[in-house]
């Protein structure tokens, strides 16, 4: 079973990034590659900051 990268695939690329059992299955997974995990963290941490933190606590 192939294991490849979701967003790259999106992208009308093939990033295999690893085989695993069973490796006689012609079946395909998803995961994720560097460059996108690292895009996607990155954006992640951009809409984190950029929304203003709810406190329901009051004064």
């Amino acid at each position: 079973m192939k294991v490849v990268c979701a967003w790259c695939q999106d992208q009308g690329r093939t990033t295999v990034l690893r085989e695993k059992e069973p490796f006689d299955r012609p079946t395909i997974s998803h995961g994720i590659c560097e460059e996108h995990a690292r895009l996607f963290l990155e954006e992640v941490r951009e809409t984190k900051t950029a929304v203003p933190a709810l406190d329901r606590r009051g004064p």
